[in-house]
């Protein structure tokens, strides 16, 4: 029997129609992955890292796969392109974009090469993450501080406001 490894990805938008960005990649991840995806409720937050007039709607998701990490990269890549994703930040230099999906978790893999790093290295900075993970996950342990992802809402000092999203 194969193993199946769970995938847990942040999802962001900030520009268009944000809340069906979120609905679409959501879709594409079951179309691509061939899976059932699991999400967490949808929050409205500011930008992080840059300035911008409009207000992101982030989630988390989960789900499982039997494909390697920098495969799921790749077609978490292309779901971003065919959404209108027209570029990756680079040089932690962030702007307003269609959709965004970050790889968070890989099973507890610890993973550290040029194109990823798993866990992703700024979950702990990003309280737009860490509120729709902990939410989806509570229990899960993140590998590198050995604490659930709950513990990890607690002790993030981020003051960003991050609220439920309501229509």
């Amino acid at each position: 029997m194969v193993k199946e490894n769970i995938v847990v990805l942040s999802i962001g938008s900030n520009i268009g129609d944000r809340k069906n960005n979120l609905r679409e990649a959501i879709l594409e991840l079951e179309r691509v992955f061939d899976c059932n995806v699991k999400s967490s409720s949808i929050y409205q937050t500011e930008p992080w890292g840059f300035d911008s007039n409009n207000l992101f709607l982030n989630c988390c998701v989960s789900f499982s796969t039997n494909l390697a990490p920098h495969r799921v990269l790749e077609l978490t890549q292309l779901i971003e392109l065919k959404l209108g994703r027209v570029k990756k930040s680079k040089n932690n230099f962030y702007e307003s974009r269609v959709i965004d999906l970050d790889i968070l978790y890989y099973n507890d893999l610890i993973l550290d090469t040029e194109r990823l790093k798993i866990p992703h290295p700024l979950i702990y900075d990003r309280l737009f993450v860490v509120k729709p993970l902990a939410e989806l996950l509570p229990v899960f342990i993140d590998p590198l501080k050995g604490v659930t992802t709950k513990h990890l809402l607690m002790i993030c000092n981020v003051e960003n406001k991050v609220v439920l999203y309501e229509d």
